[in-house]
């Protein structure tokens, strides 16, 4: 059978959004894109009115599935399911084996347990607050929720955070739990959210998926430290083999680098240009003088090292906040470097300068963005580059002379060759 270039994504997690949206945001020629979810709501947090994107929004069967992919001439099919759906995987899996279809999972970054009340499914989250009285925050949604009413007084005991769907809220309703106890909000949950809902519910206890960082898990975690209250975990069901978010978008076409600036095809900026539907975007190349400025780092991973690395040497006071630092990161501590080892807080941004953010969680940081422009604040938004106000660019330095490089921020490839050449000029002399 003669494939076109046609991707299936079956979409039911925060990375699994994000690569509809970055197809979405980089079309190639001949290449579709069919994305599945399971309700109306999951298609309303995709992409609107996108000819890129042909959304599905219903659960299928497993002969669905292969029927789908049989006839769109699927090329390929990114499972992105929750990490708990593990019917769903095995039923994607089956339908792509029989359609001939090449199969890949996106997995979610897995996240410490250390320290917490780890169960090895629902039913042992259930017995355990069977024989442990006392108020629990439900995080796990609304898949599980009839598990849940075979403990004895549910009603008061429990409440459950769910999506503020129809179909989930009468779900709820219909097992047993009333207004008063239930929690009917869209997610990212920051820090401070948990915290509140935890105080106001008097929950002595968090229960909990292992659902990683783009899952708010960090959040979950500091904001029950924070509150005194215990946290059950509900294991993942077994060890699965994939890709990250990352090498996914790279095995579908499209580049993300460390950056976090997107390209898809390096000569897509010339086609736009010959064709004349370029926006016209040109940044103005600005030098200013940052030492003894007040500049935060929300982020603790590989692009906030690079950056804190290279602002480190230009005399700023430096605050970096993160609930999860890498070494790099942590070695800075005794250079003048301030650590905040915690999720970030909207009071961080108090008294600053300058503000980076470069954290793991897109949503996150375009929170950020929108709090520091709230505050007249400049931001750069790691991933967001329309939501920066300044570009981080590529730096090479010898002696007095500082020389800043940038693509627009959108060719990391082409800043990283033009930094290199202007190094290798440098290194035959000035005086030449």
């Amino acid at each position: 059978m003669t494939r076109m270039n046609n991707l299936l994504i079956f979409a039911g997690t925060t990375e699994g959004r994000l690569l509809a949206e970055a197809v979405s945001r980089h079309p190639a020629e001949g290449r579709g894109c069919f994305v599945c979810v399971a309700t109306e709501y999951g298609k309303h947090m995709l992409p609107e009115e996108d000819k890129n994107l042909t959304v599905l929004a219903r659960r299928l069967l497993p002969e669905e599935m292969r029927e789908l992919m049989e006839r769109e001439k699927i090329s390929r099919v990114i499972d992105a399911t929750h990490p708990y759906a593990a019917l769903a995987s095995a039923n994607i899996r089956t339908a792509a084996d029989k359609a001939g279809v090449p199969y890949t999972r996106l997995l979610r970054e897995s996240a410490s347990t250390e320290g917490h009340i780890v169960v090895p499914h629902v039913k042992g989250a259930v017995d355990f607050l069977k024989a442990h009285k006392g108020k629990a925050l439900l995080t796990t949604g609304s898949r599980d929720l009839a598990a849940f009413t075979e403990i004895q007084d549910f009603q008061n005991q429990l409440y459950p955070r769910i999506l503020p769907a129809p179909e989930m809220v009468k779900k709820a309703f219909d097992l047993g739990f009333d207004t008063g106890h239930l929690i009917c909000m869209q997610g990212p949950f920051s820090h401070e959210i948990n915290t509140a809902m935890l105080r106001q519910t008097g929950a002595e206890y968090l229960v909990t998926k292992e659902s990683g960082k783009a899952g708010g898990f960090a959040e979950k975690l500091s904001a029950a430290k924070e509150t005194g209250a215990k946290v059950i975990i509900i294991g993942r069901p077994e060890k699965e083999e994939g890709l990250p978010l990352e090498e996914v978008m790279r095995l579908c076409g499209i580049t993300e680098d460390t950056s976090g600036e997107e390209t898809l095809n390096p000569d897509r900026t010339l086609k736009e240009k010959q064709e004349g539907t370029e926006k016209k975007e040109i940044w103005f190349p600005q030098f200013i003088n940052i030492s003894g400025k007040k500049i935060l780092i929300a982020g603790g991973g590989k692009i906030a090292s690079r950056r804190i690395n290279t602002l480190s040497l230009f005399d700023a006071e430096l605050t970096v906040v993160a609930p999860e630092l890498s070494r790099q990161v942590l070695n800075l501590e005794g250079q003048g470097v301030l650590i905040r080892k915690r999720a970030f807080e909207e009071q961080d941004l108090e008294g600053m300068d300058m503000v980076l953010a470069a954290t793991d969680d897109r949503e996150l940081n375009k929170r950020i963005g929108i709090l520091c422009r709230e505050r007249n604040i400049p931001v750069n938004v790691a991933d967001r580059k329309e939501a920066c106000d300044f570009y981080f660019p590529g730096i090479v330095q010898k002696g007095e002379l500082i020389i800043g490089i940038t693509a627009g921020g959108r060719n990391h490839s082409l800043t990283v060759k033009g930094k290199k050449l202007i190094e290798e000029a440098l290194e035959k002399g000035l005086e030449e």
